[in-house]
Protein backbone atom coordinates (compact mmCIF):
# COMPACT_ATOMS: atom_id res chain seq x y z
CA UNK A 1 0.00 0.00 0.00
CA UNK A 2 1.51 3.36 -0.99
CA UNK A 3 2.18 5.98 1.66
CA UNK A 4 2.62 9.73 1.44
CA UNK A 5 6.39 9.25 1.28
CA UNK A 6 5.97 7.75 -2.21
CA UNK A 7 4.73 11.07 -3.57
CA UNK A 8 7.17 13.66 -2.24
CA UNK A 9 8.00 15.07 -5.67
CA UNK A 10 4.41 15.55 -6.85
CA UNK A 11 2.25 16.23 -3.79
CA UNK A 12 0.95 19.64 -2.63
CA UNK A 13 2.40 21.27 0.46
CA UNK A 14 1.31 20.07 3.87
CA UNK A 15 0.40 22.26 6.84
CA UNK A 16 3.79 21.96 8.54
CA UNK A 17 5.49 23.41 5.45
CA UNK A 18 3.25 26.44 5.11
CA UNK A 19 4.98 29.00 7.39
CA UNK A 20 8.31 28.70 5.57
CA UNK A 21 6.67 28.93 2.15
CA UNK A 22 4.62 31.98 3.18
CA UNK A 23 7.79 33.68 4.38
CA UNK A 24 9.38 32.97 1.00
CA UNK A 25 6.55 34.30 -1.15
CA UNK A 26 6.30 37.48 0.92
CA UNK A 27 9.92 38.21 -0.02
CA UNK A 28 9.18 37.79 -3.73
CA UNK A 29 8.61 41.08 -5.56
CA UNK A 30 6.42 39.32 -8.13
CA UNK A 31 4.01 38.34 -5.35
CA UNK A 32 3.73 41.97 -4.28
CA UNK A 33 3.01 42.92 -7.91
CA UNK A 34 0.34 40.25 -8.06
CA UNK A 35 -1.34 41.56 -4.92
CA UNK A 36 -1.21 45.09 -6.28
CA UNK A 37 -2.89 43.95 -9.50
CA UNK A 38 -5.71 42.16 -7.66
CA UNK A 39 -6.16 44.84 -4.99
CA UNK A 40 -5.24 48.13 -6.72
CA UNK A 41 -7.07 50.38 -4.25
CA UNK A 42 -6.18 48.65 -0.98
CA UNK A 43 -3.19 49.06 1.32
CA UNK A 44 -0.55 46.56 0.26
CA UNK A 45 0.98 46.30 3.74
CA UNK A 46 -2.42 45.50 5.25
CA UNK A 47 -2.87 42.66 2.78
CA UNK A 48 0.65 41.38 3.46
CA UNK A 49 -0.06 41.37 7.20
CA UNK A 50 -3.06 39.14 6.53
CA UNK A 51 -0.89 36.80 4.44
CA UNK A 52 1.65 36.63 7.30
CA UNK A 53 -1.04 35.11 9.55
CA UNK A 54 -1.37 32.09 7.24
CA UNK A 55 -0.23 28.93 9.02
CA UNK A 56 -2.11 26.11 7.27
CA UNK A 57 -3.37 25.18 3.82
CA UNK A 58 -6.92 25.96 4.96
CA UNK A 59 -5.70 29.38 6.11
CA UNK A 60 -4.15 30.06 2.71
CA UNK A 61 -7.26 29.13 0.80
CA UNK A 62 -9.60 31.05 3.12
CA UNK A 63 -7.49 34.20 3.50
CA UNK A 64 -5.62 34.41 0.19
CA UNK A 65 -6.69 32.11 -2.65
CA UNK A 66 -10.48 32.26 -2.27
CA UNK A 67 -10.92 36.05 -1.86
CA UNK A 68 -8.44 36.80 -4.67
CA UNK A 69 -10.04 34.38 -7.14
CA UNK A 70 -13.57 35.43 -6.21
CA UNK A 71 -12.64 39.08 -6.77
CA UNK A 72 -11.21 38.30 -10.23
CA UNK A 73 -14.25 36.21 -11.16
CA UNK A 74 -16.68 38.91 -10.04
CA UNK A 75 -14.84 41.50 -12.11
CA UNK A 76 -14.77 39.47 -15.33
CA UNK A 77 -18.13 37.67 -15.45
CA UNK A 78 -21.81 38.59 -15.58
CA UNK A 79 -22.78 35.58 -13.48
CA UNK A 80 -21.52 32.19 -12.32
CA UNK A 81 -24.09 29.46 -11.67
CA UNK A 82 -23.95 25.81 -10.71
CA UNK A 83 -26.25 22.80 -10.93
CA UNK A 84 -25.89 19.32 -9.48
CA UNK A 85 -24.46 20.52 -6.17
CA UNK A 86 -26.78 17.99 -4.52
CA UNK A 87 -24.62 15.23 -6.04
CA UNK A 88 -21.77 16.17 -3.68
CA UNK A 89 -21.91 15.25 -0.02
CA UNK A 90 -19.64 16.51 2.71
CA UNK A 91 -17.11 13.85 3.70
CA UNK A 92 -17.38 11.98 0.40
CA UNK A 93 -14.35 12.02 -1.92
CA UNK A 94 -14.81 12.24 -5.70
CA UNK A 95 -12.68 12.18 -8.82
CA UNK A 96 -13.98 15.14 -10.79
CA UNK A 97 -13.29 14.68 -14.50
CA UNK A 98 -14.02 17.90 -16.35
CA UNK A 99 -13.88 19.34 -19.81
CA UNK A 100 -10.91 21.71 -20.11
CA UNK A 101 -11.09 25.21 -21.55
CA UNK A 102 -9.01 27.43 -19.23
CA UNK A 103 -5.67 26.57 -17.63
CA UNK A 104 -6.51 27.89 -14.16
CA UNK A 105 -10.20 28.81 -14.02
CA UNK A 106 -11.80 25.43 -14.81
CA UNK A 107 -10.82 23.91 -11.47
CA UNK A 108 -10.72 27.22 -9.58
CA UNK A 109 -14.37 27.97 -10.30
CA UNK A 110 -15.49 24.54 -9.09
CA UNK A 111 -13.37 24.97 -5.97
CA UNK A 112 -14.93 28.39 -5.30
CA UNK A 113 -18.48 27.09 -5.64
CA UNK A 114 -17.93 23.97 -3.52
CA UNK A 115 -16.21 26.08 -0.86
CA UNK A 116 -19.12 28.54 -0.80
CA UNK A 117 -21.53 25.66 -0.37
CA UNK A 118 -19.64 24.31 2.63
CA UNK A 119 -18.24 21.31 0.75
CA UNK A 120 -14.55 22.07 1.19
CA UNK A 121 -11.95 22.09 -1.57
CA UNK A 122 -10.19 19.44 -3.62
CA UNK A 123 -6.73 18.69 -4.98
CA UNK A 124 -6.04 19.70 -8.57
CA UNK A 125 -3.74 18.24 -11.22
CA UNK A 126 -1.38 20.74 -12.89
CA UNK A 127 1.26 20.09 -15.54
CA UNK A 128 4.92 20.49 -14.60
CA UNK A 129 5.38 22.66 -17.69
CA UNK A 130 3.52 25.43 -15.84
CA UNK A 131 5.69 25.24 -12.73
CA UNK A 132 9.06 26.52 -13.91
CA UNK A 133 8.89 29.65 -11.69
CA UNK A 134 9.34 29.22 -7.93
CA UNK A 135 6.52 31.62 -7.05
CA UNK A 136 4.06 29.76 -9.30
CA UNK A 137 5.11 26.44 -7.76
CA UNK A 138 4.67 27.81 -4.24
CA UNK A 139 1.25 29.37 -4.87
CA UNK A 140 -0.15 26.32 -6.64
CA UNK A 141 1.18 23.83 -4.08
CA UNK A 142 -0.24 25.98 -1.28
CA UNK A 143 -3.57 25.76 -3.11
CA UNK A 144 -3.63 21.93 -3.10
CA UNK A 145 -2.24 21.37 -6.62
CA UNK A 146 -0.28 18.20 -7.35
CA UNK A 147 2.11 17.81 -10.26
CA UNK A 148 1.63 15.89 -13.49
CA UNK A 149 5.09 15.43 -14.98
CA UNK A 150 5.25 16.41 -18.65
CA UNK A 151 7.75 15.95 -21.50
CA UNK A 152 9.58 12.87 -20.29
CA UNK A 153 11.02 9.82 -22.05
CA UNK A 154 9.11 6.58 -22.57
CA UNK A 155 10.54 4.85 -19.49
CA UNK A 156 9.96 7.87 -17.27
CA UNK A 157 6.48 8.31 -18.72
CA UNK A 158 5.42 4.85 -17.54
CA UNK A 159 6.91 5.33 -14.09
CA UNK A 160 5.36 8.79 -13.75
CA UNK A 161 1.95 7.45 -14.85
CA UNK A 162 2.16 4.68 -12.27
CA UNK A 163 3.08 7.14 -9.52
CA UNK A 164 0.31 9.54 -10.52
CA UNK A 165 -2.27 6.76 -10.65
CA UNK A 166 -1.28 5.58 -7.19
CA UNK A 167 -1.37 9.11 -5.85
CA UNK A 168 -4.89 9.81 -7.11
CA UNK A 169 -6.22 6.49 -5.82
CA UNK A 170 -4.47 6.98 -2.46
CA UNK A 171 -5.77 10.55 -2.12
CA UNK A 172 -9.38 9.56 -2.77
CA UNK A 173 -9.64 6.18 -1.06
CA UNK A 174 -7.11 6.52 1.78
CA UNK A 175 -6.97 10.24 2.57
CA UNK A 176 -10.61 10.93 1.69
CA UNK A 177 -9.81 14.02 -0.38
CA UNK A 178 -11.46 14.78 -3.72
CA UNK A 179 -9.37 15.29 -6.86
CA UNK A 180 -9.96 17.31 -10.06
CA UNK A 181 -8.38 16.35 -13.36
CA UNK A 182 -9.07 17.47 -16.91
CA UNK A 183 -10.46 14.93 -19.38
CA UNK A 184 -7.43 15.45 -21.62
CA UNK A 185 -3.92 16.84 -21.54
CA UNK A 186 -4.06 20.45 -22.63
CA UNK A 187 -7.10 22.62 -23.20
CA UNK A 188 -9.69 21.77 -25.83
CA UNK A 189 -9.04 24.28 -28.61
CA UNK A 190 -11.91 23.51 -31.01
CA UNK A 191 -14.80 22.94 -28.58
CA UNK A 192 -14.88 19.18 -29.25
CA UNK A 193 -14.54 17.98 -25.66
CA UNK A 194 -13.23 14.42 -25.70
CA UNK A 195 -11.88 12.23 -22.92
CA UNK A 196 -8.32 11.16 -23.67
CA UNK A 197 -7.89 7.34 -23.57
CA UNK A 198 -4.46 7.83 -22.02
CA UNK A 199 -6.04 9.52 -19.00
CA UNK A 200 -8.22 6.51 -18.23
CA UNK A 201 -5.31 4.15 -18.86
CA UNK A 202 -3.23 6.12 -16.35
CA UNK A 203 -6.01 6.01 -13.76
CA UNK A 204 -6.25 2.22 -14.06
CA UNK A 205 -2.60 1.32 -14.60
CA UNK A 206 -2.15 -0.05 -11.07
CA UNK A 207 -5.59 -1.66 -10.77
CA UNK A 208 -5.62 -5.00 -8.96
CA UNK A 209 -9.33 -5.70 -9.50
CA UNK A 210 -11.96 -5.62 -12.28
CA UNK A 211 -12.02 -2.18 -13.91
CA UNK A 212 -15.66 -1.49 -13.11
CA UNK A 213 -14.96 -1.98 -9.40
CA UNK A 214 -11.73 0.02 -9.60
CA UNK A 215 -13.45 3.03 -11.14
CA UNK A 216 -16.32 2.80 -8.65
CA UNK A 217 -13.78 3.26 -5.87
CA UNK A 218 -12.64 6.49 -7.53
CA UNK A 219 -16.23 7.83 -7.67
CA UNK A 220 -15.79 9.39 -11.11
CA UNK A 221 -17.97 12.50 -11.23
CA UNK A 222 -18.28 14.23 -14.64
CA UNK A 223 -18.24 18.02 -14.59
CA UNK A 224 -19.12 20.32 -17.50
CA UNK A 225 -17.98 23.93 -17.46
CA UNK A 226 -19.56 26.26 -20.00
CA UNK A 227 -18.18 29.74 -20.75
CA UNK A 228 -20.38 32.14 -22.70
CA UNK A 229 -17.18 33.74 -23.99
CA UNK A 230 -13.63 32.39 -23.85
CA UNK A 231 -11.10 35.21 -23.37
CA UNK A 232 -8.42 32.98 -24.90
CA UNK A 233 -10.42 32.02 -27.99
CA UNK A 234 -8.23 33.85 -30.52
CA UNK A 235 -5.06 32.69 -28.73
CA UNK A 236 -6.02 29.11 -29.59
CA UNK A 237 -6.25 29.74 -33.34
CA UNK A 238 -2.52 29.38 -34.21
CA UNK A 239 -2.49 25.82 -32.88
CA UNK A 240 -5.67 24.98 -34.80
CA UNK A 241 -4.09 26.35 -37.98
CA UNK A 242 -0.96 24.28 -37.47
CA UNK A 243 -2.92 21.09 -36.83
CA UNK A 244 -5.11 21.70 -39.89
CA UNK A 245 -1.91 21.64 -41.98
CA UNK A 246 -0.61 18.48 -40.24
CA UNK A 247 2.12 20.49 -38.53
CA UNK A 248 3.37 20.08 -34.99
CA UNK A 249 2.55 23.18 -32.98
CA UNK A 250 5.43 24.70 -31.04
CA UNK A 251 4.48 27.11 -28.27
CA UNK A 252 6.28 30.42 -27.97
CA UNK A 253 8.17 31.11 -24.77
CA UNK A 254 5.79 32.43 -22.14
CA UNK A 255 2.69 31.49 -24.17
CA UNK A 256 1.10 29.55 -21.31
CA UNK A 257 1.47 32.51 -18.96
CA UNK A 258 -0.17 34.85 -21.47
CA UNK A 259 -3.06 32.38 -21.63
CA UNK A 260 -3.28 32.17 -17.83
CA UNK A 261 -3.35 35.95 -17.45
CA UNK A 262 -5.82 36.41 -20.31
CA UNK A 263 -8.09 33.70 -18.92
CA UNK A 264 -8.09 35.23 -15.46
CA UNK A 265 -8.57 38.86 -16.48
CA UNK A 266 -10.58 38.66 -19.72
CA UNK A 267 -14.35 39.03 -20.01
CA UNK A 268 -16.22 35.71 -19.90
CA UNK A 269 -19.87 36.72 -19.84
CA UNK A 270 -21.85 34.04 -18.05
CA UNK A 271 -20.41 30.77 -16.75
CA UNK A 272 -22.25 27.63 -15.71
CA UNK A 273 -20.87 24.53 -14.01
CA UNK A 274 -22.83 21.30 -13.96
CA UNK A 275 -21.88 18.45 -11.62
CA UNK A 276 -23.18 15.05 -12.64
CA UNK A 277 -23.88 12.03 -10.49
CA UNK A 278 -20.93 9.77 -9.75
CA UNK A 279 -20.71 6.91 -12.22
CA UNK A 280 -21.98 3.67 -10.70
CA UNK A 281 -24.55 1.56 -12.54
CA UNK A 282 -23.14 2.78 -15.88
CA UNK A 283 -19.86 1.04 -15.12
CA UNK A 284 -21.50 -2.40 -15.24
CA UNK A 285 -21.34 -2.27 -19.05
CA UNK A 286 -17.56 -2.57 -18.85
CA UNK A 287 -18.04 -6.25 -18.03
CA UNK A 288 -19.34 -6.78 -21.55
CA UNK A 289 -15.90 -6.13 -23.03
CA UNK A 290 -12.97 -8.55 -22.77
CA UNK A 291 -10.25 -6.15 -23.90
CA UNK A 292 -9.04 -3.54 -21.36
CA UNK A 293 -8.69 -1.04 -24.20
CA UNK A 294 -12.31 -1.60 -25.21
CA UNK A 295 -13.40 -1.13 -21.60
CA UNK A 296 -11.53 2.18 -21.40
CA UNK A 297 -12.92 3.30 -24.76
CA UNK A 298 -16.44 2.60 -23.52
CA UNK A 299 -15.79 4.46 -20.28
CA UNK A 300 -14.50 7.46 -22.24
CA UNK A 301 -17.69 7.50 -24.28
CA UNK A 302 -19.79 7.38 -21.10
CA UNK A 303 -17.93 10.35 -19.63
CA UNK A 304 -18.19 12.29 -22.90
CA UNK A 305 -21.94 11.76 -23.10
CA UNK A 306 -22.37 12.95 -19.51
CA UNK A 307 -20.36 16.11 -20.20
CA UNK A 308 -22.19 16.79 -23.48
CA UNK A 309 -25.59 16.41 -21.82
CA UNK A 310 -24.60 18.62 -18.87
CA UNK A 311 -23.06 21.38 -21.00
CA UNK A 312 -24.94 24.70 -20.81
CA UNK A 313 -25.46 25.96 -24.36
CA UNK A 314 -25.31 29.76 -24.44
CA UNK A 315 -26.60 32.02 -27.23
CA UNK A 316 -22.97 32.32 -28.38
CA UNK A 317 -22.93 28.58 -29.08
CA UNK A 318 -26.19 28.62 -31.05
CA UNK A 319 -25.19 31.72 -33.02
CA UNK A 320 -21.86 30.22 -34.06
CA UNK A 321 -23.48 26.90 -34.97
CA UNK A 322 -26.09 28.69 -37.07
CA UNK A 323 -23.47 30.70 -38.92
CA UNK A 324 -21.76 27.47 -40.00
CA UNK A 325 -24.94 25.52 -40.69
CA UNK A 326 -28.53 26.15 -41.73
CA UNK A 327 -29.65 28.72 -39.13
CA UNK A 328 -31.67 26.14 -37.24
CA UNK A 329 -31.59 27.71 -33.79
CA UNK A 330 -32.77 31.31 -34.23
CA UNK A 331 -35.24 30.87 -31.37
CA UNK A 332 -32.29 30.35 -29.00
CA UNK A 333 -30.98 33.93 -29.24
CA UNK A 334 -32.07 37.50 -29.90
CA UNK A 335 -30.92 39.95 -32.55
CA UNK A 336 -29.08 41.88 -29.85
CA UNK A 337 -27.22 38.76 -28.70
CA UNK A 338 -26.28 37.95 -32.28
CA UNK A 339 -24.97 41.47 -32.82
CA UNK A 340 -22.97 41.33 -29.57
CA UNK A 341 -21.41 38.00 -30.57
CA UNK A 342 -20.24 39.19 -33.98
CA UNK A 343 -19.04 42.56 -32.71
CA UNK A 344 -16.90 40.77 -30.15
CA UNK A 345 -15.70 38.16 -32.65
CA UNK A 346 -14.51 40.79 -35.12
CA UNK A 347 -12.83 42.75 -32.33
CA UNK A 348 -11.02 39.65 -31.09
CA UNK A 349 -9.78 38.75 -34.56
CA UNK A 350 -8.74 42.29 -35.42
CA UNK A 351 -6.65 42.52 -32.24
CA UNK A 352 -4.47 39.75 -33.69
CA UNK A 353 -4.67 41.10 -37.27
CA UNK A 354 -6.49 37.94 -38.32
CA UNK A 355 -9.13 38.88 -40.87
CA UNK A 356 -8.88 35.76 -43.03
CA UNK A 357 -11.81 33.38 -43.45
CA UNK A 358 -9.93 30.47 -41.89
CA UNK A 359 -9.45 32.33 -38.60
CA UNK A 360 -13.13 33.26 -38.54
CA UNK A 361 -14.04 29.62 -39.21
CA UNK A 362 -11.90 28.32 -36.35
CA UNK A 363 -13.40 30.80 -33.90
CA UNK A 364 -16.96 30.01 -34.97
CA UNK A 365 -16.21 26.31 -34.80
CA UNK A 366 -14.96 26.40 -31.21
CA UNK A 367 -18.23 28.04 -30.11
CA UNK A 368 -20.47 25.96 -32.37
CA UNK A 369 -19.06 22.51 -31.67
CA UNK A 370 -20.66 22.13 -28.19
CA UNK A 371 -24.02 22.28 -29.99
CA UNK A 372 -22.83 19.57 -32.36
CA UNK A 373 -21.71 17.49 -29.37
CA UNK A 374 -25.09 17.85 -27.71
CA UNK A 375 -26.95 16.96 -30.90
CA UNK A 376 -24.82 13.80 -31.22
CA UNK A 377 -26.41 12.37 -28.08
CA UNK A 378 -29.84 14.00 -27.95
CA UNK A 379 -32.38 15.71 -30.17
CA UNK A 380 -34.43 17.01 -27.25
CA UNK A 381 -35.38 20.68 -27.63
CA UNK A 382 -33.04 21.14 -30.60
CA UNK A 383 -33.95 20.93 -34.30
Amino acid sequence: MPTSSNFEDIRPYRDEEVPEVVKRILQDKSFANLLRYIYPKECLETIKEEVRTVETIEDFQRKVAYPAMRKLVNATTDSVTISGIENIHSGSAHLFISNHRDIILDSALLNILLYENGLGTFETAIGSNLLTEELVRDLTKLNKNFTVKRNTGAREFYENSLQLSKYIHHTITERGSSVWIAQKEGRTKDGMDKTQPGLLKMLSINSDKPLDNWFRELKITPVAISYEYDPCDVLKIPELKALSNDLKYEKNQGEDYVSILTGLTGYKGRIHLSIGESLDAELSVLKDFSSPNDKLKMLGEIIDEKIYSQYKLWPSNHIAFDELNAHLHRSEYSAEERSKFFDRMHHQLEKQNWTDDQSKFFLLNMYGNPVKNYKSISTENLP
